[in-house]
């Protein structure tokens, strides 16, 4: 797999101390080429530890540099070099002065997705730029993906050329982008335009109070807000919960415009999920609202959905009659 020139870079790295890259499991076709490809590097250089992690699963394969750093691609060609001064960067983060007083206004969590590709001559200086920019700032998560290996990926992505550098799922460049351009945008983003995947990373530290703020100033709930409410994850939903709560109780108009992306949403979901929609309804729900639970109630035949909606009817009465 590794040709005998990129043999010898590997060979010849010099790895910082304690370099370890995580290997995630996948049920992908293409889990077996990475495999293979950690088995023969480690072969040739053992000075980078790679550890397969069975807990750490993910859709497609790929390579845990840090944790907010992941390689989806086969460092191999052209993408050899950029790949390993960016074990460097891990080691000892380092980045212009402009970009660092830049990176320390950051106070949201991003996420940038880069699509390259092996045969793109331009990919190789994107993966320099950004790879030294999330190894400095835990709240940059960065994704670098092979978008001719994993073309169905790229497709969803709407990815039609590389290097092609998305953020947030929603704003994109391709091409290359200066480091500077890129964090000017990731400073300036409207909040009501993040996507759930951001909002789920500021949930998760610690920041539910900030999502509420934002929407309650914004007078409106954020696109992407919903879909915490419906992730399948527990703890995602139950941080979500808190966020729904606090605007029922600061802001119940506003809440209450939540109440049909959720109606609309309740057929489509797991009942775990259901359950907690009509938590939620109960929460911000209004006596419409009360009339559909009543309705959905009759056809219910799992009795934890039907507790949850004579919870959710109970609290729409307690709330509408003070």
């Amino acid at each position: 797999m590794i040709d005998p020139k990129a043999r010898e870079q590997i060979q010849n790295f010099q790895a910082p101390q304690g370099t370890s890259i995580t290997i995630p499991v996948s049920d992908h076709p293409e889990q077996h080429t990475f495999d293979a490809f950690a088995e023969e590097w480690m072969a040739l250089n053992p000075g980078v530890s790679w550890n397969r992690d069975p807990e750490d699963k993910t859709d497609i394969p790929g390579f845990r540099l840090k944790e907010n750093i992941t390689y989806c691609a086969l460092p191999l060609e052209r993408e050899l070099a950029p790949f390993l001064s960016g074990l460097e960067s891990i080691a000892a983060p380092s980045v212009s002065g402009k970009a660092k007083a830049m990176l320390d206004q950051l106070e949201l969590p991003c996420e940038l997705t880069l699509y390259i590709a092996l045969q793109c001559p331009h990919c190789p200086g994107m993966v320099d730029t950004l790879i030294p920019l999330a190894a400095a700032s835990d709240k940059i998560r960065l994704h670098i993906i092979d978008g001719s290996l994993f073309r169905e990926q790229a497709e969803a992505d709407q990815v039609m050329a590389a290097p092609c550098l998305i953020l947030d799922k929603d704003f994109r460049w391709t091409g290359s982008v200066p480091e500077t351009e890129i964090l000017s945008m990731v400073l300036n983003r409207d909040p009501a335009a993040l996507g759930t995947g951001t909002l789920r990373n500021i949930l998760e530290e610690g920041n539910a109070d900030w999502i509420t703020d934002q929407m309650i100033s914004s007078h409106q709930v954020f696109e992407g807000f919903s879909g915490l409410l419906l992730h399948e994850t527990w703890s995602v939903r139950l941080g979500a919960m808190v966020v729904v709560e606090s605007l029922a109780e600061r802001a119940p108009e506003l809440a209450e415009t939540l109440a049909p992306i959720l109606m609309d949403a309740f057929e489509h979901q797991e009942i775990p999920v259901q359950g907690d929609i009509l938590y939620a309804l109960g929460e911000i729900g209004n006596l419409e609202t009360m009339a559909w639970i009543r309705e959905c109630k009759d056809g219910f035949t799992h009795a934890d959905l039907s507790d949850a909606a004579e919870d959710a009817i109970e609290a729409i009465e307690s709330r509408v009659s003070e």
